[in-house]
């Protein structure tokens, strides 16, 4: 069984509110006996060291990456090539996860429900849905650039999700590294590691290089049979760029219409078009917004003080 234990990582000396949120909601609803926010600099203060169930803790991620066995010391050279946080917690998470095992959350998710019942599996993880799946032979390009302008439109569009729910099958799940799931030591695992290890210098920098693109080709060649893989609707229910209705003002915002009924966590994709949310929310901003806005109706009930909302 997957260890009960929550994984976060931050770079940076702040953390912004919404982000604190998505550790927070997994002390909440997770299900987990303890919530790791590893942190690379030096961090400011923050509400989450008051928060019950949360540990804050130092990493340093070249002493910790070179004391990782098995992978030697070309695991801590691909780390100095790297300089986005994005591209360095990919990294990161997976040898995390393969050292002290349990769950590994992005900060820009909401935790919802107990992820218990998905820790009885050795290892997982969830799929998004997406317009280029990977490498495509010639003739597949034209599909995929008519999924992508149909999806660019529909993310334009006021409610524009709703339509792309009777289409997304359309657009194909593959794997996301947001929200993974693993015991320690797990041959999945150890073979993510052991693959960024064998990256070519010339493709490490490329964006999602050492991520999706990387998951998605171990899973496929994967032979162990234990990795479970979920739908969308369990971390993603609303995928990459249509996620930005999550933050568009609407009328009548129901949550409840979004995620479905085995949803767990809820992914909103920090990359895509959220700068300015991500400078504003708080508290404040989710209770001015709860009643047009996808995001702050989901997360009102989180709030401190709003406890007794109706939950979506």
């Amino acid at each position: 069984m997957i260890p009960a234990t929550a994984h976060f990582l931050w770079f940076g000396s702040e953390l912004p509110w919404i982000h604190s949120l998505s550790v927070r909601t997994a002390a909440q609803n997770g299900g987990f006996e303890r919530v790791v926010l590893h942190h690379a600099d030096p961090l400011g203060a923050t509400e989450l060291e008051a928060t019950r169930g949360v540990e804050l803790r130092r990493l340093e991620p070249h002493a910790f990456l070179e004391s990782v066995e098995h992978f030697g010391p070309g695991l801590v050279d691909v780390y100095r090539r790297l300089s986005a946080p994005a591209a360095r917690a990919n990294v990161l998470r997976a040898a995390l996860l393969w050292r002290e095992g349990g769950v590994y959350l992005d900060t820009d998710t909401v935790t919802l429900a107990s992820l218990t019942p998905l820790r009885q599996a050795a290892a997982f993880c969830g799929t998004e849905r997406i317009a280029f799946p990977g490498a495509l032979r010639w003739y597949e390009y034209g599909g995929a650039l008519l999924r992508t302008s149909i999806r660019d439109l529909l993310r334009r569009q006021r409610d524009g999700w709703r339509l792309f729910r009777r289409i997304e099958t359309w657009y194909p799940a593959r794997a996301n590294n947001a929200v993974l799931g693993a015991v320690p030591g797990h041959p999945f695992l150890g073979e993510l590691v052991r693959r960024m290890t064998k990256v070519p210098r010339s493709r490490q920098l490329v964006r999602y290089e050492l991520g999706t693109t990387l998951l998605q080709a171990t899973l496929a060649e994967y032979r162990g049979g234990d990795v479970v893989v979920h739908d969308p609707e369990v971390f993603y229910p609303l995928g990459p760029e249509i996620s930005e209705h999550w933050f568009r003002f609407t009328e009548d915002p129901r949550p409840s219409e979004v995620v479905g009924p085995t949803t767990r966590v809820v992914h909103w994709y920090a990359s895509v078009r959220t700068r300015h949310v991500v400078r504003d929310a708080d508290p404040d901003y989710v209770r001015r917004h709860a009643a047009h806005q996808l995001f702050s109706a989901l997360a009102l009930p989180w709030l401190d003080d709003s406890q007794s909302a109706a939950r979506p």
